[in-house]
């Protein structure tokens, strides 16, 4: 398990020796030995990126308490850094450090442990969508089928550890509700036969896989299925469990960059399906989108076109290319469109994922909005553009914030009009209805969440309001339960750049720029919305 030595001293041993025939030279100043503020903060930003993750299970209760240790020590020595002698850059890495420090360590506080598994973002599911990815790869080094190796003991070794957590949560009342754990139980079996279209046999690690990660799988369905299925919790509300309202209310700060309370922000969700429906009911009735054909094409024709229009808003291009690759092995909730950024320090390239076969036997149509939320200007150019901050330390180059990311996504996608990208109705429809999307998670996550609705009212609601049939809306509503509060970030974060934008429009007037409010918003990476709208506070007084 990695160590961590306690800061040494900066102080400089001086050797007081006298020159033949001449005083001893004074000391230095104090000043002259003490490391500048800005560079301390550096110092100490660099290393937490370094030492973040101490070695182990991820769950394991040991793993946990080196964690905590380690967030509270770094934020009790940025604390120490004297933020007011700081320029306006260090002063942004200073604040966003100890943001995400304070929320870190106030996420301790809830056992998140004890619910390792659900069917939409957790371990074995990622672990699967890793496997399909490498999986991929025309060509595996012995280096990558070594490390490939490795990981596979490592996720055994979580799934023994998250059998003992769920049945310590068991013992302490925190279960996982029943709902989520029957949609759980086919997706472990599926990734559990030992059959060759098991995605897992696409690595070349046959042994491995046949030997130690399908009996992981298949264990691990067995327990949730004997064990642990007869005492999952009906309810499907965070607020049931101990500490469950603290939790949620934790979870939502979280996500929206905000100090809002999950009543005011059901509010504002409210309010905005209200808008947004009228704008859609607004547009000529359309026919469904036909089939897109080789979707994958289709997607690069987009892609060019975009680049193309970009010049129009944006100051300059990507900095990085993206692949458009077929989506693998996934969840039965695999979205149409899935960015992945690139890895740090060069590793994997950019990638957006299509997925080329949705459920239900609907045609693979080309999401013109998506496409622009997930990839260009979204998604991959907030990345890309990060990432080549190269003066940016490592938490910020390489980190994220839910509400900045997912959106400017959302916000990204909006600007196909100016771009000359929606030509038609059903183009400007999908814009609308993905706003509409994330306007609607703010009623249903709050509803469910923190006022009390029921799983069926939920589903209810989502019927109503985006159209689903039976399935679609038991799924989503099953995410928003699986995920408490993720689903806040899009649209809280699109509501504050566009609130920005409103004010920018007014203060400057003529002297407004699309281009230099863009570059201002995502110069510096992503950080919480109430971080940001100082710094454009900021920016827009020295424009003025």
């Amino acid at each position: 398990m990695t160590r961590f030595s306690p800061l040494s001293s900066l102080a400089l041993a001086f050797l007081g020796l006298a020159a033949c025939g001449r005083a001893p030279a004074p000391p230095p100043s104090r000043a002259a030995n003490a490391v500048a503020p800005h560079e301390n903060l550096n110092r100490i930003v660099e290393r937490y990126w370094d030492e973040r993750a101490p070695a182990g299970v991820s769950i394991a209760p040991q793993f946990l308490a080196d964690s905590l240790s380690l967030e509270r020590r770094f934020l009790a020595e940025v604390l120490a850094v004297p933020r007011a002698t700081l320029d306006a850059d260090a002063a942004l890495t200073y604040d966003i450090f100890k943001r995400q420090r304070e929320l870190t360590i106030e996420g301790f506080t809830y056992p998140s442990e004890l619910l390792p598994v659900n069917p939409f973002d957790s371990m074995p599911l990622e672990f699967a969508r890793a496997a399909a990815r490498f999986g991929q790869q025309p060509r595996k080094t012995d280096e990558e089928l070594a490390h490939w190796q490795l990981r596979i003991d490592d996720y055994v070794r979580w799934t023994e550890q998250a059998t003992a957590n769920m049945r310590e949560g068991m013992r302490r009342g925190y279960t996982s509700p029943r709902v989520l754990m029957e949609r759980m139980l086919p997706l472990l079996q599926g990734l559990g036969e030992d059959a060759p279209g098991n995605v897992f046999y696409t690595t070349r690690l046959e042994g491995a896989v046949k030997g130690k990660l399908l009996p992981a799988y298949r264990e691990l369905h067995d327990f949730i299925r004997t064990e642990y299925l007869p005492r999952a919790r009906a309810s499907v509300d965070l607020s049931a469990l101990p500490l469950g309202a603290s939790w949620y209310a934790m979870l939502v700060k979280r996500a929206t960059g905000s100090q809002l309370r999950p009543n005011e922000i059901h509010d504002i969700g409210v309010t905005e399906v209200d808008r947004i429906r009228a704008r859609l009911l607004a547009l000529p009735a359309g026919t469904p989108a036909a089939g897109a054909g080789n979707l994958l094409d289709a997607y690069q024709e987009l892609k060019m076109q975009t680049l193309a229009a970009m010049p129009s808003l944006f100051s300059s291009p990507p900095p990085t290319d993206f692949e458009i690759l077929a989506l693998g092995a996934s969840s039965e909730a695999a979205a149409a469109l899935a960015y992945r950024p690139a890895a740090p320090q060069g590793g994997a390239p950019a990638i957006l994922y299509v997925n080329a076969a949705p459920p239900s036997g609907r045609p693979a149509t080309l999401e013109s909005a998506g496409f622009l939320g997930e990839a260009i200007p979204g998604r991959h150019y907030q990345s890309a553009l990060q990432q080549a901050r190269r003066d940016l330390p490592g938490f910020r180059r390489f980190g994220t914030e839910p509400a900045f990311v997912d959106g400017w996504a959302l916000y990204a996608a909006s600007l196909g009009e100016e771009m000359g990208l929606y030509r038609d109705d059903e183009a400007r429809r999908g814009a609308l209805s993905g706003q509409l999307k994330c306007a609607v998670a703010l009623v249903v996550d709050t509803g469910l969440h923190a006022q009390g609705w029921t799983h069926a009212q939920a589903a209810a609601y989502l019927r109503a309001q985006l159209m689903l049939d039976d399935a679609d809306a038991n799924l989503m509503t099953d995410r928003f339960v699986a995920l408490p509060g993720d689903a806040l970030a899009c649209k809280m974060g699109e509501l504050k750049i566009q609130a920005l934008l409103t004010r920018a429009r007014q203060l400057l007037g003529p002297r407004f720029d699309i281009r230099e409010f863009h570059s201002e918003v995502l110069k510096d990476g992503a950080m919480p919305l109430d971080i940001l709208e100082a710094k454009m506070q900021l920016w827009l007084e020295a424009r003025r």
